[in-house]
Protein backbone atom coordinates (compact mmCIF):
# COMPACT_ATOMS: atom_id res chain seq x y z
CA UNK A 1 0.00 0.00 0.00
CA UNK A 2 2.93 2.87 0.71
CA UNK A 3 4.63 2.14 -2.32
CA UNK A 4 1.45 2.25 -4.19
CA UNK A 5 0.48 5.86 -3.06
CA UNK A 6 4.54 6.78 -3.37
CA UNK A 7 4.19 5.84 -6.90
CA UNK A 8 0.98 7.77 -7.76
CA UNK A 9 2.02 10.66 -5.66
CA UNK A 10 5.56 10.33 -7.91
CA UNK A 11 3.14 10.24 -11.33
CA UNK A 12 1.30 13.35 -9.96
CA UNK A 13 4.68 15.22 -9.51
CA UNK A 14 6.37 14.43 -12.76
CA UNK A 15 2.69 14.69 -14.95
CA UNK A 16 2.58 17.86 -13.39
CA UNK A 17 6.15 19.40 -13.68
CA UNK A 18 6.25 17.81 -17.53
CA UNK A 19 3.08 19.94 -18.20
CA UNK A 20 3.99 23.28 -16.96
CA UNK A 21 7.52 22.38 -18.45
CA UNK A 22 6.05 21.85 -22.07
CA UNK A 23 3.54 24.73 -22.18
CA UNK A 24 5.90 27.01 -20.86
CA UNK A 25 8.27 25.57 -23.92
CA UNK A 26 5.67 25.81 -26.05
CA UNK A 27 4.01 28.89 -25.47
CA UNK A 28 6.79 31.19 -24.63
CA UNK A 29 9.93 29.82 -26.70
CA UNK A 30 7.61 29.39 -30.13
CA UNK A 31 8.96 25.66 -30.43
CA UNK A 32 6.87 23.36 -32.65
CA UNK A 33 4.17 22.37 -30.88
CA UNK A 34 3.70 18.67 -32.34
CA UNK A 35 6.73 17.63 -30.96
CA UNK A 36 6.37 18.63 -27.67
CA UNK A 37 2.64 17.00 -27.64
CA UNK A 38 3.98 13.91 -28.66
CA UNK A 39 6.14 14.53 -25.53
CA UNK A 40 3.69 15.28 -23.24
CA UNK A 41 1.91 12.19 -23.90
CA UNK A 42 4.41 9.93 -23.58
CA UNK A 43 4.63 11.69 -20.07
CA UNK A 44 0.80 11.40 -19.39
CA UNK A 45 0.90 7.58 -20.74
CA UNK A 46 3.80 6.78 -18.37
CA UNK A 47 1.67 8.08 -15.54
CA UNK A 48 -0.74 5.71 -16.74
CA UNK A 49 1.54 3.02 -16.48
CA UNK A 50 2.98 3.72 -12.89
CA UNK A 51 -0.53 4.15 -11.35
CA UNK A 52 -2.37 1.49 -12.91
CA UNK A 53 -5.76 1.24 -15.35
CA UNK A 54 -8.00 1.93 -13.15
CA UNK A 55 -6.17 4.86 -11.10
CA UNK A 56 -5.23 6.00 -14.72
CA UNK A 57 -9.32 6.37 -15.72
CA UNK A 58 -9.41 9.47 -13.22
CA UNK A 59 -6.16 11.06 -14.07
CA UNK A 60 -6.60 10.63 -17.89
CA UNK A 61 -9.72 12.55 -17.63
CA UNK A 62 -8.23 15.32 -15.54
CA UNK A 63 -5.42 15.45 -18.05
CA UNK A 64 -7.47 15.74 -21.20
CA UNK A 65 -9.76 18.88 -19.10
CA UNK A 66 -7.04 20.44 -18.46
CA UNK A 67 -5.27 19.94 -22.34
CA UNK A 68 -8.53 21.28 -23.27
CA UNK A 69 -8.29 24.49 -20.73
CA UNK A 70 -4.79 24.94 -21.89
CA UNK A 71 -5.23 25.19 -25.41
CA UNK A 72 -8.52 27.66 -24.88
CA UNK A 73 -6.65 29.60 -23.42
CA UNK A 74 -3.23 30.38 -24.97
CA UNK A 75 -3.85 28.42 -28.90
CA UNK A 76 -6.84 27.01 -29.73
CA UNK A 77 -5.05 24.83 -32.42
CA UNK A 78 -2.96 23.02 -29.07
CA UNK A 79 -6.53 21.60 -28.86
CA UNK A 80 -5.03 18.75 -31.09
CA UNK A 81 -3.29 17.44 -28.68
CA UNK A 82 -6.62 15.75 -27.65
CA UNK A 83 -7.20 13.50 -30.82
CA UNK A 84 -3.33 12.61 -30.79
CA UNK A 85 -3.63 11.41 -27.19
CA UNK A 86 -6.37 9.31 -27.63
CA UNK A 87 -4.77 7.57 -30.13
CA UNK A 88 -1.65 7.47 -28.67
CA UNK A 89 -3.15 6.36 -25.26
CA UNK A 90 -5.21 3.48 -26.86
CA UNK A 91 -2.41 2.04 -28.86
CA UNK A 92 -0.13 2.42 -25.66
CA UNK A 93 -2.84 1.31 -23.10
CA UNK A 94 -2.69 -2.39 -25.47
CA UNK A 95 0.01 -2.99 -25.02
CA UNK A 96 0.22 -1.73 -20.92
CA UNK A 97 -2.70 -4.59 -20.91
CA UNK A 98 -0.66 -7.37 -22.11
CA UNK A 99 2.11 -6.49 -20.47
CA UNK A 100 0.36 -6.52 -17.00
CA UNK A 101 -1.12 -9.68 -18.04
CA UNK A 102 1.85 -11.12 -18.74
CA UNK A 103 3.25 -9.55 -15.77
CA UNK A 104 0.17 -10.85 -13.43
CA UNK A 105 0.88 -14.67 -14.82
CA UNK A 106 4.42 -13.87 -14.44
CA UNK A 107 3.73 -13.36 -10.81
CA UNK A 108 1.08 -15.63 -10.25
CA UNK A 109 3.71 -18.76 -11.27
CA UNK A 110 6.28 -17.13 -9.61
CA UNK A 111 4.12 -17.89 -6.38
CA UNK A 112 3.18 -20.91 -7.34
CA UNK A 113 6.59 -22.29 -7.50
CA UNK A 114 7.58 -20.20 -4.13
CA UNK A 115 5.04 -22.34 -2.46
CA UNK A 116 5.66 -25.45 -4.04
CA UNK A 117 9.57 -24.57 -2.60
CA UNK A 118 8.08 -24.18 0.73
CA UNK A 119 6.17 -27.56 0.75
CA UNK A 120 9.17 -29.50 -0.79
CA UNK A 121 11.74 -27.73 1.88
CA UNK A 122 9.06 -28.61 4.64
CA UNK A 123 9.34 -32.62 3.50
CA UNK A 124 13.11 -32.22 3.32
CA UNK A 125 13.46 -31.15 6.54
CA UNK A 126 10.85 -34.14 7.77
CA UNK A 127 12.76 -36.69 5.53
CA UNK A 128 16.16 -35.28 6.74
CA UNK A 129 14.83 -35.87 10.87
CA UNK A 130 13.78 -39.25 10.20
CA UNK A 131 16.32 -40.44 8.59
CA UNK A 132 18.78 -39.14 11.51
CA UNK A 133 16.02 -40.69 13.53
CA UNK A 134 16.20 -44.26 11.78
CA UNK A 135 19.80 -43.63 11.83
CA UNK A 136 20.18 -43.67 15.04
CA UNK A 137 17.56 -46.64 15.79
CA UNK A 138 19.72 -48.76 13.78
CA UNK A 139 22.67 -47.97 15.55
CA UNK A 140 21.03 -48.64 19.05
CA UNK A 141 19.50 -51.74 17.88
CA UNK A 142 22.69 -52.77 16.38
CA UNK A 143 24.27 -52.27 19.87
CA UNK A 144 21.41 -54.36 21.14
CA UNK A 145 22.16 -57.23 18.85
CA UNK A 146 25.73 -57.13 20.17
CA UNK A 147 24.68 -56.86 24.05
CA UNK A 148 22.71 -60.31 23.30
CA UNK A 149 25.55 -61.88 21.83
CA UNK A 150 27.96 -60.31 24.23
CA UNK A 151 25.66 -61.61 27.49
CA UNK A 152 24.21 -64.74 26.27
CA UNK A 153 27.81 -65.88 26.27
CA UNK A 154 28.56 -64.19 29.95
CA UNK A 155 28.24 -67.20 32.64
CA UNK A 156 29.86 -65.51 35.37
CA UNK A 157 27.58 -62.95 37.79
CA UNK A 158 29.92 -60.22 38.33
CA UNK A 159 30.61 -59.96 34.18
CA UNK A 160 26.97 -60.80 33.73
CA UNK A 161 25.55 -57.31 35.65
CA UNK A 162 28.70 -55.40 34.57
CA UNK A 163 27.73 -55.80 30.81
CA UNK A 164 23.55 -55.18 31.67
CA UNK A 165 25.08 -51.87 33.52
CA UNK A 166 27.30 -51.29 30.57
CA UNK A 167 25.05 -51.87 27.80
CA UNK A 168 22.08 -49.66 29.58
CA UNK A 169 24.99 -46.77 29.36
CA UNK A 170 25.90 -47.52 25.86
CA UNK A 171 22.22 -48.04 24.32
CA UNK A 172 19.91 -45.65 26.34
CA UNK A 173 23.07 -43.10 27.03
CA UNK A 174 21.68 -40.05 28.61
CA UNK A 175 22.58 -41.58 31.98
CA UNK A 176 24.54 -39.76 34.80
CA UNK A 177 24.28 -42.63 37.41
CA UNK A 178 22.91 -46.09 37.39
CA UNK A 179 22.12 -48.85 39.70
CA UNK A 180 21.41 -52.74 39.78
CA UNK A 181 20.05 -54.30 42.65
CA UNK A 182 19.74 -58.16 42.39
CA UNK A 183 16.51 -59.43 45.05
CA UNK A 184 17.50 -61.53 47.72
CA UNK A 185 14.74 -64.47 47.68
CA UNK A 186 15.77 -65.56 51.04
CA UNK A 187 14.90 -61.94 52.59
CA UNK A 188 13.05 -60.93 49.82
CA UNK A 189 14.80 -57.31 49.72
CA UNK A 190 17.16 -55.36 47.13
CA UNK A 191 21.09 -55.61 47.63
CA UNK A 192 23.10 -53.10 45.19
CA UNK A 193 25.04 -55.38 43.01
CA UNK A 194 26.61 -52.73 40.85
CA UNK A 195 26.76 -48.97 40.33
CA UNK A 196 27.98 -46.59 37.77
CA UNK A 197 28.64 -43.09 37.76
CA UNK A 198 28.98 -41.32 34.43
CA UNK A 199 30.68 -38.30 35.23
CA UNK A 200 30.94 -38.06 39.10
CA UNK A 201 33.66 -40.34 40.86
CA UNK A 202 31.41 -39.99 43.90
CA UNK A 203 30.81 -43.46 45.67
CA UNK A 204 27.20 -44.85 45.14
CA UNK A 205 26.18 -45.88 49.08
CA UNK A 206 22.48 -47.10 48.75
CA UNK A 207 22.50 -50.75 49.41
CA UNK A 208 19.13 -51.76 49.80
CA UNK A 209 17.25 -48.73 47.35
CA UNK A 210 14.90 -45.78 48.14
CA UNK A 211 11.23 -45.73 47.17
CA UNK A 212 11.68 -45.71 43.91
CA UNK A 213 12.97 -48.95 43.44
CA UNK A 214 10.53 -50.08 46.09
CA UNK A 215 7.76 -49.55 43.96
CA UNK A 216 9.37 -50.92 41.09
CA UNK A 217 9.91 -54.11 42.96
CA UNK A 218 6.07 -54.45 44.39
CA UNK A 219 4.39 -53.44 41.30
CA UNK A 220 6.67 -55.36 39.08
CA UNK A 221 6.09 -52.75 36.10
CA UNK A 222 8.83 -50.36 34.46
CA UNK A 223 8.33 -46.62 35.23
CA UNK A 224 9.86 -43.09 33.43
CA UNK A 225 9.82 -39.84 36.20
CA UNK A 226 9.95 -36.93 33.95
CA UNK A 227 11.03 -34.42 36.87
CA UNK A 228 10.71 -36.11 39.87
CA UNK A 229 10.15 -32.80 41.46
CA UNK A 230 6.76 -32.57 40.12
CA UNK A 231 5.80 -36.10 40.07
CA UNK A 232 2.92 -36.85 42.25
CA UNK A 233 3.18 -40.63 43.21
CA UNK A 234 6.43 -39.67 45.18
CA UNK A 235 6.03 -38.27 48.68
CA UNK A 236 8.78 -35.12 48.65
CA UNK A 237 9.84 -35.37 51.93
CA UNK A 238 11.03 -39.39 51.56
CA UNK A 239 12.42 -38.31 48.23
CA UNK A 240 14.50 -35.17 50.09
CA UNK A 241 16.48 -38.36 51.87
CA UNK A 242 17.88 -39.56 48.55
CA UNK A 243 21.78 -39.24 48.71
CA UNK A 244 22.23 -38.59 44.56
CA UNK A 245 20.73 -34.98 43.10
CA UNK A 246 18.75 -36.10 40.27
CA UNK A 247 15.74 -34.99 38.25
CA UNK A 248 14.62 -38.07 35.57
CA UNK A 249 14.61 -41.63 36.11
CA UNK A 250 13.87 -44.73 34.39
CA UNK A 251 13.96 -48.01 36.01
CA UNK A 252 12.80 -51.69 34.95
CA UNK A 253 12.33 -54.67 36.54
CA UNK A 254 14.77 -58.25 35.37
CA UNK A 255 11.84 -61.16 35.84
CA UNK A 256 12.23 -64.65 35.63
CA UNK A 257 8.47 -65.68 35.40
CA UNK A 258 6.39 -63.85 38.04
CA UNK A 259 9.40 -63.42 40.71
CA UNK A 260 11.33 -60.09 39.87
CA UNK A 261 15.51 -61.02 40.36
CA UNK A 262 16.76 -57.63 40.00
CA UNK A 263 16.04 -53.75 39.48
CA UNK A 264 18.02 -51.87 36.56
CA UNK A 265 17.33 -47.88 37.33
CA UNK A 266 19.02 -45.01 34.98
CA UNK A 267 19.34 -41.01 36.30
CA UNK A 268 19.76 -38.08 34.80
CA UNK A 269 20.39 -34.60 36.46
CA UNK A 270 17.99 -32.86 33.49
CA UNK A 271 14.49 -32.88 33.82
CA UNK A 272 12.37 -34.52 31.28
CA UNK A 273 15.75 -36.09 29.74
CA UNK A 274 14.37 -39.86 28.83
CA UNK A 275 11.08 -40.80 26.73
CA UNK A 276 9.21 -43.39 26.24
CA UNK A 277 11.61 -45.22 23.45
CA UNK A 278 14.43 -45.06 25.80
CA UNK A 279 12.07 -46.63 28.86
CA UNK A 280 11.12 -49.33 25.76
CA UNK A 281 14.75 -50.17 25.16
CA UNK A 282 15.74 -50.45 29.08
CA UNK A 283 12.90 -52.70 29.50
CA UNK A 284 14.44 -55.14 26.69
CA UNK A 285 17.54 -54.58 28.06
CA UNK A 286 16.49 -56.06 31.43
CA UNK A 287 14.34 -59.08 29.68
CA UNK A 288 17.81 -60.04 27.97
CA UNK A 289 20.05 -59.40 31.33
CA UNK A 290 17.04 -61.24 33.53
CA UNK A 291 17.78 -64.31 31.15
CA UNK A 292 21.61 -63.64 31.26
CA UNK A 293 21.44 -63.51 35.42
CA UNK A 294 19.27 -66.89 35.28
CA UNK A 295 21.64 -68.41 33.71
CA UNK A 296 24.78 -67.23 35.59
CA UNK A 297 22.65 -68.28 38.46
CA UNK A 298 22.56 -71.84 37.09
CA UNK A 299 25.68 -71.84 36.25
CA UNK A 300 27.24 -70.82 39.88
CA UNK A 301 24.40 -73.53 41.02
CA UNK A 302 25.73 -76.43 38.52
CA UNK A 303 29.64 -75.39 39.27
CA UNK A 304 28.53 -75.28 43.33
CA UNK A 305 27.37 -79.12 42.79
CA UNK A 306 30.31 -79.92 41.14
CA UNK A 307 32.43 -78.97 43.95
CA UNK A 308 30.38 -79.09 46.76
CA UNK A 309 28.85 -81.68 48.93
CA UNK A 310 24.58 -81.43 48.61
CA UNK A 311 24.21 -82.34 51.92
CA UNK A 312 26.19 -79.75 53.89
CA UNK A 313 27.40 -77.49 51.17
CA UNK A 314 31.25 -77.77 52.02
CA UNK A 315 33.71 -78.18 49.54
CA UNK A 316 33.98 -82.24 48.15
CA UNK A 317 37.34 -83.79 48.48
CA UNK A 318 39.06 -83.26 44.71
CA UNK A 319 38.18 -79.52 44.91
CA UNK A 320 39.96 -79.45 48.20
CA UNK A 321 43.37 -80.94 47.39
CA UNK A 322 43.26 -78.86 44.00
CA UNK A 323 42.61 -75.55 46.67
CA UNK A 324 45.63 -77.14 49.74
CA UNK A 325 47.94 -77.73 46.08
CA UNK A 326 47.74 -74.13 45.30
CA UNK A 327 47.90 -72.53 48.45
CA UNK A 328 50.86 -74.37 49.84
CA UNK A 329 52.76 -73.66 46.57
CA UNK A 330 51.71 -69.55 47.33
CA UNK A 331 52.82 -70.24 50.85
CA UNK A 332 56.05 -71.46 49.22
CA UNK A 333 56.37 -68.43 47.52
CA UNK A 334 55.60 -66.06 49.73
CA UNK A 335 57.88 -67.76 52.53
CA UNK A 336 54.46 -67.89 55.30
CA UNK A 337 52.66 -70.28 56.92
CA UNK A 338 49.64 -72.65 56.28
CA UNK A 339 47.65 -74.75 58.35
CA UNK A 340 45.69 -77.96 57.76
CA UNK A 341 42.93 -78.95 60.43
CA UNK A 342 41.81 -82.56 60.30
CA UNK A 343 38.00 -83.44 62.24
CA UNK A 344 35.80 -86.57 63.20
CA UNK A 345 32.81 -86.46 64.93
CA UNK A 346 33.03 -89.03 67.92
CA UNK A 347 31.12 -91.63 68.27
CA UNK A 348 29.23 -91.22 64.75
CA UNK A 349 28.16 -94.43 64.19
CA UNK A 350 26.26 -94.68 67.55
CA UNK A 351 24.45 -91.92 66.60
CA UNK A 352 23.32 -93.53 63.14
CA UNK A 353 22.25 -96.80 64.89
CA UNK A 354 20.09 -94.86 67.75
CA UNK A 355 18.59 -92.71 65.96
CA UNK A 356 18.99 -93.70 62.05
CA UNK A 357 21.06 -92.49 58.93
CA UNK A 358 18.02 -89.29 58.80
CA UNK A 359 19.36 -88.11 62.17
CA UNK A 360 23.51 -88.73 61.26
CA UNK A 361 22.84 -86.48 57.91
CA UNK A 362 21.28 -83.76 60.96
CA UNK A 363 24.55 -83.72 63.19
CA UNK A 364 26.35 -83.17 60.00
CA UNK A 365 24.32 -80.44 59.10
CA UNK A 366 25.01 -79.10 62.37
CA UNK A 367 28.73 -79.22 62.13
CA UNK A 368 29.14 -78.12 58.94
CA UNK A 369 27.56 -74.93 59.62
CA UNK A 370 29.63 -74.01 62.84
CA UNK A 371 32.70 -75.52 60.82
CA UNK A 372 31.83 -72.01 57.86
CA UNK A 373 31.21 -69.38 60.89
CA UNK A 374 35.17 -69.77 61.54
CA UNK A 375 36.22 -70.02 58.27
CA UNK A 376 35.90 -66.82 56.92
CA UNK A 377 39.37 -66.80 55.07
CA UNK A 378 40.21 -70.65 54.93
CA UNK A 379 38.37 -73.52 52.77
CA UNK A 380 36.46 -76.16 54.80
CA UNK A 381 34.90 -79.50 53.02
CA UNK A 382 33.90 -82.74 53.36
CA UNK A 383 36.32 -84.93 53.46
CA UNK A 384 34.76 -88.07 53.57
CA UNK A 385 31.75 -89.69 55.59
CA UNK A 386 32.41 -87.69 59.18
CA UNK A 387 35.39 -86.46 58.74
CA UNK A 388 36.04 -82.85 57.27
CA UNK A 389 39.09 -80.58 56.79
CA UNK A 390 39.70 -77.09 56.90
CA UNK A 391 42.76 -75.13 55.24
CA UNK A 392 44.04 -71.74 57.31
CA UNK A 393 45.87 -69.82 54.61
CA UNK A 394 47.97 -67.52 56.20
CA UNK A 395 47.79 -68.89 59.62
CA UNK A 396 50.38 -70.20 61.94
CA UNK A 397 50.47 -73.39 64.21
CA UNK A 398 49.28 -70.94 67.53
CA UNK A 399 46.67 -69.16 65.11
CA UNK A 400 45.37 -72.62 63.93
CA UNK A 401 45.05 -74.09 67.57
CA UNK A 402 42.74 -71.55 68.40
CA UNK A 403 40.45 -72.07 65.38
CA UNK A 404 40.45 -75.92 66.10
CA UNK A 405 39.61 -75.04 70.04
CA UNK A 406 37.07 -72.57 69.54
CA UNK A 407 35.18 -75.07 67.13
CA UNK A 408 35.59 -78.08 69.06
CA UNK A 409 34.04 -75.67 72.28
CA UNK A 410 31.08 -74.60 69.96
CA UNK A 411 30.51 -77.81 68.52
CA UNK A 412 29.94 -79.29 71.86
CA UNK A 413 28.15 -76.86 73.26
CA UNK A 414 24.84 -76.78 70.45
CA UNK A 415 22.33 -78.88 71.42
CA UNK A 416 21.13 -80.79 68.68
CA UNK A 417 17.51 -82.72 69.01
CA UNK A 418 16.93 -86.13 67.72
CA UNK A 419 13.36 -87.56 67.63
CA UNK A 420 12.61 -84.82 70.67
CA UNK A 421 15.97 -85.76 72.59
CA UNK A 422 18.29 -82.65 73.10
CA UNK A 423 21.87 -84.08 72.89
CA UNK A 424 25.26 -83.08 72.23
CA UNK A 425 28.46 -84.01 69.98
CA UNK A 426 31.86 -84.00 70.29
CA UNK A 427 34.44 -83.30 67.91
CA UNK A 428 38.50 -84.43 67.73
CA UNK A 429 41.12 -82.38 66.00
CA UNK A 430 44.41 -83.14 64.39
CA UNK A 431 46.45 -79.74 63.38
CA UNK A 432 49.38 -79.84 61.45
CA UNK A 433 51.35 -76.35 59.71
CA UNK A 434 53.26 -76.32 56.51
CA UNK A 435 56.36 -75.51 56.42
CA UNK A 436 57.07 -76.39 60.21
CA UNK A 437 55.54 -79.95 60.68
CA UNK A 438 55.50 -81.40 56.79
CA UNK A 439 56.91 -79.76 53.41
CA UNK A 440 54.92 -81.74 51.42
CA UNK A 441 51.26 -81.83 50.46
CA UNK A 442 50.67 -85.63 51.08
CA UNK A 443 53.02 -85.34 54.14
CA UNK A 444 50.61 -82.52 55.72
CA UNK A 445 47.56 -84.76 55.31
CA UNK A 446 49.11 -87.66 56.84
CA UNK A 447 50.06 -86.12 59.84
CA UNK A 448 46.95 -84.23 60.80
CA UNK A 449 45.50 -87.32 60.37
CA UNK A 450 47.91 -89.27 62.52
CA UNK A 451 47.16 -86.66 65.12
CA UNK A 452 43.86 -86.83 64.69
CA UNK A 453 43.97 -90.40 65.70
CA UNK A 454 45.84 -89.53 68.66
CA UNK A 455 43.47 -87.51 70.07
CA UNK A 456 40.69 -89.97 70.01
CA UNK A 457 43.33 -92.73 71.69
CA UNK A 458 43.63 -90.04 73.97
CA UNK A 459 40.06 -89.49 74.62
CA UNK A 460 38.31 -87.78 72.23
CA UNK A 461 36.92 -83.96 72.32
CA UNK A 462 40.18 -82.76 72.17
CA UNK A 463 42.50 -81.13 69.58
CA UNK A 464 46.15 -82.22 69.42
CA UNK A 465 49.16 -80.83 67.20
CA UNK A 466 52.39 -82.54 68.41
Amino acid sequence: MQSETKNFIKAILITSFSFIIISYLTFRTGLPKFPNIFLYNLIIIYSLHELGYHRSLFFLGSSIFLTILVSLAVNFSFVWNVPIFFITFLIADNEIKKHNYHFRVVETRIEEIKENINVLEDEHNKHKKEAVSLEKKEERYNALKDAVCVLSSTLTLDDVTKKIMDSAFNIVGKSESGLLFLVDTRKQELNLALSKNGTNSEKIKTKNGDILDDWVFKQRQCFLVEDIRRDFRFNADELSRCERNFRSVISCPLTEGNKVIGILRLESPKPYNYTTEDLRLLDIICDIGAVSLQNSILYKQTMDLAIRDGLTGLYLRRYFVERLKEELSRSLRNNSNCSFLMIDIDNFKNYNDEYGHTAGDMVLKVISKKLLNFVDSGIACRYGGEEFAILLPDASKKDALRVADNIRKAVKKEDIELRKVKTHVTISIGVTSFPEDAKVQDELIMRSDERLYKAKREGKDRVVAE
